[in-house]
């Protein structure tokens, strides 16, 4: 029986946030067990696509400014239900949950792909920070800053402008809202890994995507917690 093995069986139960069930990190092995991720996704954009394409119409189109973009979840059901709870609720346990499954996904990615210079979380505008307390991206970014020596950047990027919710826009008034949102300092990281919660139109990591490449980064990947 390996460390982590020991020490995880020292944690205590808690209650499963959906099903009131005991859960060792606030939801139960039988409610994770319904949350999907469908496949195949998009090689770009990991937008979930039906028949035998690699690529969705929009990447096909124009593709995005990043290379590839990786996802665990769909948004919908329970995950979308939890994921609203961690972000305005501060139900940080969520967040902890979210974190362990995101370090294993980090994990997966690295080991296929390589390792990343840096990871750039999606910066939050000062007034979205006040009013939630935190940058739940970060938040997210825990298990993979205590268990990795990967670089988190959290100064080189700021976000600028505080835009309207995006949540109800269609994906033109989207890309207009989201224009000149960010601004980044000059780095020279080779290749990195660029985070968010969801993504939905892909119109706020493209955005931002554009303004690390005029920043100097060299090649980026985009990770999110699920796909709209």
């Amino acid at each position: 029986m390996g460390i982590y093995t020991r020490l995880n069986a020292l944690v205590p139960d808690q209650s499963c946030v959906l099903c009131a069930q005991s859960a060792k990190r606030c939801v139960c092995h039988e409610c994770e067990s319904s949350f999907t991720n469908h496949q195949p996704r998009c090689r770009s954009c990991a937008h979930s696509l039906t028949g035998g394409l690699d690529f969705c119409g929009q990447c096909l189109a124009q593709a995005p400014a990043f290379n590839r973009a990786d996802t665990l979840y769909d948004y919908q059901g329970a995950i979308a239900d939890l994921i609203k709870a961690f972000k305005f609720d501060q139900q940080l346990c969520i967040g902890d949950f979210f974190a362990h499954k995101m370090y294993d996904k980090y994990l997966d990615i690295v080991n296929k792909r390589g390792a990343y210079d840096a990871i750039i979380p999606l910066p939050l505008s000062r007034q979205r920070l006040r009013e939630r307390g935190y940058n739940q991206v970060h938040e997210l970014l825990r298990m993979i800053a205590k268990q990795t020596d990967v670089f988190i950047d959290q100064t080189s990027t700021q976000r600028i402008k505080a835009t309207r919710a995006l949540s109800g826009l269609n994906l033109i008034d989207r890309k207009q809202e989201i224009k000149g949102a960010f601004s980044a300092k000059p780095m020279s990281y080779k290749k990195v890994l660029l985070v968010d919660d969801v993504m939905t139109t892909g119109s706020s990591m493209d955005e931002f995507s554009k303004i690390v490449l005029k920043a100097g980064v060299g090649s980026f990947d985009v990770l999110t917690l699920a796909r709209a």
